[in-house]
Protein backbone atom coordinates (compact mmCIF):
# COMPACT_ATOMS: atom_id res chain seq x y z
CA UNK A 1 0.00 0.00 0.00
CA UNK A 2 1.36 3.40 -0.86
CA UNK A 3 2.15 6.00 1.74
CA UNK A 4 0.61 9.20 0.33
CA UNK A 5 -1.69 11.99 1.36
CA UNK A 6 -4.23 12.21 -1.14
CA UNK A 7 -4.01 16.57 -0.73
CA UNK A 8 -0.33 16.79 -1.26
CA UNK A 9 -0.13 14.02 -4.40
CA UNK A 10 -3.35 15.98 -6.03
CA UNK A 11 -1.13 19.56 -4.73
CA UNK A 12 2.16 18.12 -6.52
CA UNK A 13 0.05 17.27 -9.98
CA UNK A 14 -1.67 20.29 -9.34
CA UNK A 15 2.07 22.41 -9.63
CA UNK A 16 3.66 19.85 -12.55
CA UNK A 17 0.08 21.32 -14.68
CA UNK A 18 2.40 24.80 -15.30
CA UNK A 19 5.57 22.65 -16.52
CA UNK A 20 4.46 21.90 -20.30
CA UNK A 21 0.81 23.99 -19.85
CA UNK A 22 0.52 27.77 -20.24
CA UNK A 23 2.16 30.49 -18.01
CA UNK A 24 -1.34 31.06 -16.67
CA UNK A 25 -4.42 28.44 -15.69
CA UNK A 26 -8.20 29.02 -14.02
CA UNK A 27 -9.94 26.59 -12.24
CA UNK A 28 -11.74 25.10 -14.72
CA UNK A 29 -9.08 23.99 -16.90
CA UNK A 30 -7.21 22.80 -14.14
CA UNK A 31 -10.08 20.34 -12.83
CA UNK A 32 -10.54 19.04 -16.12
CA UNK A 33 -6.71 18.33 -16.19
CA UNK A 34 -6.79 17.00 -12.90
CA UNK A 35 -9.80 15.38 -13.13
CA UNK A 36 -11.24 17.05 -9.86
CA UNK A 37 -14.19 19.04 -8.80
CA UNK A 38 -13.63 22.84 -9.43
CA UNK A 39 -14.12 23.44 -5.77
CA UNK A 40 -11.35 20.73 -4.93
CA UNK A 41 -8.99 22.57 -7.36
CA UNK A 42 -10.01 26.10 -5.79
CA UNK A 43 -9.22 24.70 -2.36
CA UNK A 44 -5.69 23.56 -3.80
CA UNK A 45 -5.10 27.02 -5.01
CA UNK A 46 -5.95 28.84 -1.77
CA UNK A 47 -4.01 26.91 0.26
CA UNK A 48 -0.73 27.11 -2.28
CA UNK A 49 -1.64 30.76 -2.77
CA UNK A 50 -1.24 31.38 0.63
CA UNK A 51 2.48 29.97 1.03
CA UNK A 52 3.55 31.69 -2.01
CA UNK A 53 3.07 28.50 -4.46
CA UNK A 54 0.91 29.94 -6.76
CA UNK A 55 -0.10 33.75 -7.57
CA UNK A 56 -3.69 34.71 -8.88
CA UNK A 57 -3.77 37.43 -11.57
CA UNK A 58 -6.21 40.17 -10.05
CA UNK A 59 -7.03 41.05 -13.82
CA UNK A 60 -7.57 37.74 -15.76
CA UNK A 61 -8.29 35.24 -12.21
CA UNK A 62 -5.92 33.36 -13.64
CA UNK A 63 -3.16 31.22 -11.35
CA UNK A 64 0.32 30.86 -12.23
CA UNK A 65 3.45 29.37 -10.19
CA UNK A 66 4.49 31.50 -7.11
CA UNK A 67 7.97 33.11 -6.14
CA UNK A 68 8.40 30.26 -3.73
CA UNK A 69 9.16 28.15 -5.90
CA UNK A 70 11.95 29.89 -7.54
CA UNK A 71 13.61 30.57 -4.39
CA UNK A 72 13.20 26.78 -3.38
CA UNK A 73 14.53 25.96 -7.24
CA UNK A 74 17.30 28.51 -6.62
CA UNK A 75 18.45 26.36 -3.25
CA UNK A 76 18.05 23.55 -5.18
CA UNK A 77 20.71 24.62 -7.69
CA UNK A 78 22.64 26.31 -5.04
CA UNK A 79 23.02 23.20 -3.12
CA UNK A 80 23.93 21.08 -6.39
CA UNK A 81 27.55 20.65 -5.67
CA UNK A 82 27.39 19.07 -9.21
CA UNK A 83 26.27 21.81 -11.07
CA UNK A 84 29.43 24.11 -9.42
CA UNK A 85 32.05 21.38 -9.89
CA UNK A 86 31.17 21.24 -13.70
CA UNK A 87 30.94 24.80 -14.63
CA UNK A 88 34.68 25.17 -15.46
CA UNK A 89 34.63 22.20 -17.37
CA UNK A 90 31.21 23.26 -19.31
CA UNK A 91 32.55 26.53 -19.83
CA UNK A 92 36.04 25.53 -21.17
CA UNK A 93 34.26 22.95 -23.48
CA UNK A 94 31.53 26.19 -24.86
CA UNK A 95 34.56 28.14 -25.49
CA UNK A 96 36.77 25.65 -27.45
CA UNK A 97 33.50 24.45 -29.90
CA UNK A 98 31.18 28.18 -29.64
CA UNK A 99 28.37 26.13 -29.52
CA UNK A 100 25.61 24.93 -26.50
CA UNK A 101 26.94 22.80 -24.04
CA UNK A 102 24.49 21.59 -21.67
CA UNK A 103 24.83 19.34 -18.10
CA UNK A 104 21.84 17.47 -17.70
CA UNK A 105 20.76 15.15 -14.94
CA UNK A 106 17.93 12.62 -14.20
CA UNK A 107 15.10 12.89 -11.95
CA UNK A 108 12.43 10.09 -11.97
CA UNK A 109 11.43 9.31 -15.60
CA UNK A 110 12.37 12.68 -17.10
CA UNK A 111 15.54 14.41 -17.61
CA UNK A 112 16.42 17.94 -17.05
CA UNK A 113 19.52 20.49 -18.42
CA UNK A 114 20.56 22.00 -14.99
CA UNK A 115 23.36 24.50 -16.55
CA UNK A 116 24.40 25.71 -19.77
CA UNK A 117 26.90 27.82 -21.58
CA UNK A 118 24.92 29.52 -24.81
CA UNK A 119 27.17 29.50 -28.33
CA UNK A 120 28.62 32.54 -29.23
CA UNK A 121 27.35 32.44 -32.32
CA UNK A 122 24.65 34.82 -33.71
CA UNK A 123 23.15 31.68 -35.22
CA UNK A 124 22.61 29.31 -32.55
CA UNK A 125 20.58 26.86 -31.53
CA UNK A 126 19.22 27.19 -27.98
CA UNK A 127 17.05 25.13 -24.51
CA UNK A 128 15.26 25.89 -21.71
CA UNK A 129 16.69 25.28 -18.97
CA UNK A 130 15.21 23.34 -16.05
CA UNK A 131 12.72 22.22 -18.42
CA UNK A 132 11.63 18.52 -18.18
CA UNK A 133 11.61 16.04 -20.99
CA UNK A 134 11.24 12.25 -21.47
CA UNK A 135 14.46 10.61 -21.10
CA UNK A 136 14.74 8.59 -24.76
CA UNK A 137 13.96 12.30 -26.31
CA UNK A 138 17.64 14.05 -26.68
CA UNK A 139 21.49 12.76 -26.63
CA UNK A 140 22.31 13.99 -23.64
CA UNK A 141 18.88 11.86 -21.24
CA UNK A 142 20.00 8.29 -23.72
CA UNK A 143 23.28 8.15 -22.32
CA UNK A 144 21.90 8.27 -19.17
CA UNK A 145 19.04 5.59 -19.83
CA UNK A 146 21.20 3.59 -21.47
CA UNK A 147 22.83 2.48 -18.41
CA UNK A 148 19.79 2.11 -16.36
CA UNK A 149 18.39 -1.21 -15.23
CA UNK A 150 16.08 -2.92 -17.74
CA UNK A 151 13.13 -2.86 -15.72
CA UNK A 152 13.67 0.97 -15.42
CA UNK A 153 14.28 1.42 -19.39
CA UNK A 154 10.96 -0.78 -19.85
CA UNK A 155 8.97 1.61 -17.45
CA UNK A 156 9.61 4.78 -19.26
CA UNK A 157 9.49 3.37 -22.58
CA UNK A 158 5.84 1.56 -21.55
CA UNK A 159 4.51 5.04 -20.43
CA UNK A 160 4.37 5.91 -24.12
CA UNK A 161 7.04 7.72 -27.03
CA UNK A 162 6.44 10.92 -28.03
CA UNK A 163 7.34 12.24 -31.30
CA UNK A 164 9.31 15.42 -32.31
CA UNK A 165 10.04 15.11 -35.33
CA UNK A 166 9.01 13.03 -38.51
CA UNK A 167 12.91 11.39 -38.32
CA UNK A 168 12.08 10.57 -34.29
CA UNK A 169 12.33 6.94 -33.01
CA UNK A 170 8.88 5.83 -32.40
CA UNK A 171 9.19 1.98 -31.16
CA UNK A 172 10.38 0.88 -27.97
CA UNK A 173 12.68 -1.79 -29.72
CA UNK A 174 14.10 1.26 -31.77
CA UNK A 175 14.79 3.20 -28.69
CA UNK A 176 16.20 -0.02 -27.13
CA UNK A 177 18.35 -0.76 -30.14
CA UNK A 178 19.72 2.73 -29.65
CA UNK A 179 20.49 2.54 -26.44
CA UNK A 180 22.76 -0.92 -26.19
CA UNK A 181 24.34 1.20 -29.27
CA UNK A 182 25.36 3.43 -26.84
CA UNK A 183 26.37 1.20 -23.91
CA UNK A 184 29.14 -0.49 -26.13
CA UNK A 185 30.80 3.27 -27.66
CA UNK A 186 29.75 5.30 -24.12
CA UNK A 187 28.66 7.66 -25.93
CA UNK A 188 25.72 9.22 -28.70
CA UNK A 189 25.44 11.51 -31.34
CA UNK A 190 21.96 12.37 -32.97
CA UNK A 191 20.21 14.34 -35.52
CA UNK A 192 17.32 15.63 -36.48
CA UNK A 193 15.29 13.31 -33.72
CA UNK A 194 14.76 16.04 -31.39
CA UNK A 195 14.49 19.03 -33.63
CA UNK A 196 15.01 19.49 -37.40
CA UNK A 197 18.76 20.42 -38.33
CA UNK A 198 20.22 20.18 -35.21
CA UNK A 199 22.83 17.82 -33.90
CA UNK A 200 23.54 16.42 -30.63
CA UNK A 201 26.55 14.93 -28.74
CA UNK A 202 26.63 13.63 -25.07
CA UNK A 203 28.44 11.21 -22.88
CA UNK A 204 28.00 10.26 -19.78
CA UNK A 205 29.60 11.75 -16.14
CA UNK A 206 30.22 8.63 -13.46
CA UNK A 207 31.32 9.08 -9.96
CA UNK A 208 33.77 7.56 -7.43
CA UNK A 209 31.54 4.03 -7.49
CA UNK A 210 31.01 4.02 -11.35
CA UNK A 211 27.51 5.14 -11.46
CA UNK A 212 26.07 8.03 -14.01
CA UNK A 213 25.24 10.88 -12.46
CA UNK A 214 24.68 13.26 -15.30
CA UNK A 215 25.67 13.41 -18.92
CA UNK A 216 27.74 16.60 -21.55
CA UNK A 217 26.18 18.03 -24.42
CA UNK A 218 27.25 19.66 -27.39
CA UNK A 219 24.39 20.73 -29.30
CA UNK A 220 24.14 23.31 -32.65
CA UNK A 221 23.16 23.24 -36.31
CA UNK A 222 23.68 20.16 -38.07
CA UNK A 223 25.28 22.71 -40.93
CA UNK A 224 28.12 23.41 -38.74
CA UNK A 225 28.20 20.80 -36.26
CA UNK A 226 28.57 17.78 -38.61
CA UNK A 227 31.73 18.70 -40.21
CA UNK A 228 33.44 19.02 -36.75
CA UNK A 229 31.76 16.27 -35.56
CA UNK A 230 35.00 13.87 -34.47
CA UNK A 231 36.50 16.80 -33.25
CA UNK A 232 33.74 18.20 -31.72
CA UNK A 233 33.07 14.76 -29.93
CA UNK A 234 36.71 14.47 -28.65
CA UNK A 235 36.07 17.69 -26.54
CA UNK A 236 32.88 15.91 -25.12
CA UNK A 237 34.60 13.24 -24.19
CA UNK A 238 37.64 15.02 -22.61
CA UNK A 239 34.96 17.11 -20.42
CA UNK A 240 33.15 14.12 -19.33
CA UNK A 241 36.52 12.21 -18.39
CA UNK A 242 37.52 15.12 -16.54
CA UNK A 243 34.33 15.81 -14.52
CA UNK A 244 33.90 11.88 -13.78
CA UNK A 245 38.02 11.76 -12.70
CA UNK A 246 37.57 14.77 -10.41
CA UNK A 247 34.37 13.33 -8.85
CA UNK A 248 36.49 9.81 -8.02
CA UNK A 249 35.97 7.67 -11.00
CA UNK A 250 38.41 5.66 -11.83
Amino acid sequence: MEHHLSSVKNSSRLLKEFLDGPKELGVTELSRRLQLSKGAVHKLLATLESDGFISQNPSTKQYSLGFTLLELGTKVLRDHNLVDFAKPYLQQLAEKTKELACLCVVDGKDAIYVDKIDSQHPIRFNVDAFRRFPLYATSASRVMLAFRPEAFIDSVLADGIRTYTPHSMQAPDEIKERLAAIRSRDYEISTNLRNVGVTGMAAPIRDATGEIVASVSLIGPSDRVVPQQDAFLQQVLLTTRNISFGLGYR
